[in-house]
C-alpha cells in the first residue's frame, strides 16, 4: 500500500487567528510556512495526494521544516521523517532530508547514513516584473533581502554615493515589497566578497530576477554557480570594482541586457510552480515512498541500531560543521574590513 504523505505544520491554529498567508499577494512569508503549507497546496493543485496536519501523525511519510523537528524527536516503526533543512542543519533522526542548494554537502558528499534530495525553493509570491515602460532606462539597482545579509561594503552611504557618482541609484527593498520589481533595472545580491560557498542558501534571488526580467549581479555563492550555464544567467562579482564594471557594461550594451532577459525568461520556465510541484511529487513517489517501505520492513534490531548510532554520527557532523563555520566566519570578517 502507498503510505499517506503528511505535511506537518503545527502553527496552523495561530496562523488562522493572525491571517498569515491567507491572501494570494502575501510576500515575505516565514520559510517554515512556505516550505510546508505552500508545498502542500502546490502538490494538491497538480493532483498529488497529501494532507496538511497540525499534530504529528502516528504513521506515514511526514514532511516538515527543520524548525518543527526538535532533536529529541525520534520516528517510530511506522513514521518516515522527511526533514526540510532550509537554512538549518540536518536532524539527528530524520531518515530523509530535503536541501535547497544543489551543492549542499549532503549531496556533494553523499552518504548512505544521510540520504538527501534537492528540490528548488519556491519563487516569490505574486511577483511583479519590471515595467516594460521603463524601456532602455538603466539606473535603479535593488537588493531584495535582509540588510544584515548584504556584504558590509554595500550597506553604508559610501557605496550608495559611489554608485550615484556613476549615475546609478542603489536601494535596499523593504521586506513587504520583495515581490515588486516594477522600477528595478538591475538586481544586486552579495553576502560577502570572501570566497565562501554559503551552501545552506538557495538561488532564490537568481530565480526571482529571471522571473522579473531583470539582469542580476551576484556573489560567488555555490547555489548560483550550480545554476549557471552561461554568462547570460547572471554577472558574477567579487568586489565593488566588479559591480561598477558590470553595471557600466550592462548600461552601455542594451543588446547584452536584452539577451540576458530572454535567457532568463527561458530559464524561468523550469522553476515555475507547477514544475517545482512535479519535482516534489517525483521525490516523494520515487525516493520517500521506497524509503518508507524499507524503514517499515527493517527488523526491530536493525532499526534500533540505526537510531542508536545516529547521535554519535550527528555529533561528528556537528563538530566538523562548527569547525568549517568558524573558519568561514574568520574569513568573512577579514574580507569585510577591506574597502
Amino acid at each position: 500500500m502507498t503510505p499517506a504523505v503528511h505535511f506537518y505544520y503545527p502553527l496552523a491554529q495561530r496562523d488562522r487567528a493572525t491571517g498569515v498567508g491567507h491572501t494570494p499577494a502575501s510576500t515575505g512569508l516565514p520559510g517554515n510556512y512556505v516550505w510546508t503549507v505552500k508545498t502542500h497546496a502546490q502538490l494538491r493543485a497538480i493532483g498529488f495526494p497529501c494532507r496538511l496536519c497540525e499534530t504529528l501523525p502516528d504513521e506515514g511519510i511526514i514532511v516538515t521544516h527543520r524548525e518543527f523537528l526538535p532533536n529529541s524527536l525520534v520516528p517510530n516503526a511506522r513514521q518516515l521523517f522527511v526533514c526540510i533543512v532550509a537554512d538549518h542543519s540536518r536532524h539527528p533522526f530524520a531518515q530523509l532530508h530535503v536541501v535547497q542548494n544543489a551543492r549542499d554537502p549532503m549531496l556533494v558528499r553523499f552518504s548512505r547514513s544521510w540520504p538527501a534530495g534537492f528540490v528548488p525553493h519556491w519563487t516569490e509570491s505574486a511577483l511583479i516584473p519590471r515595467d516594460p515602460a521603463r524601456g532602455h532606462l538603466f539606473e535603479n539597482v535593488s537588493y531584495f533581502g535582509l540588510p544584515a545579509r548584504l556584504a558590509p561594503q554595500l550597506r553604508g552611504d559610501r557605496f550608495g554615493e559611489l554608485l550615484r557618482g556613476h549615475g546609478f541609484r542603489f536601494r535596499i527593498v523593504q521586506k513587504d515589497h520583495w515581490n515588486d520589481y516594477a522600477d528595478t533595472d538591475a538586481v544586486l545580491a552579495v553576502r560577502s566578497f570572501a570566497a565562501l560557498s554559503y551552501h545552506k542558501y538557495p538561488p532564490s534571488k537568481l530565480y526571482n530576477s529571471w522571473l522579473a526580467r531583470v539582469p542580476a549581479l551576484l556573489g560567488r555563492e555555490s547555489a548560483y554557480q550550480a545554476e549557471r550555464r552561461s554568462e547570460l544567467d547572471y554577472v558574477e562579482v567579487a568586489s565593488t570594482d566588479d559591480i561598477l564594471a558590470g553595471l557600466d557594461r550592462l548600461r552601455s550594451d542594451p543588446a547584452l541586457r536584452a539577451a540576458m532577459i530572454r535567457n532568463g525568461t527561458e530559464r524561468a520556465a523550469h522553476i515555475e510552480p507547477a514544475r517545482i510541484a512535479h519535482r516534489w511529487a517525483d521525490f516523494l513517489s520515487h525516493v520517500a515512498v521506497p524509503a518508507y517501505h524499507r524503514w517499515c520492513g527493517l527488523p526491530t534490531a536493525r532499526r534500533r541500531a540505526f537510531l542508536s548510532m545516529r547521535p554519535l554520527r550527528y555529533a561528528g557532523f556537528s563538530a566538523a560543521d562548527l569547525g568549517t563555520r568558524s573558519i568561514d566566519f574568520v574569513r568573512k570578517e577579514l574580507v569585510a574590513r577591506l574597502p
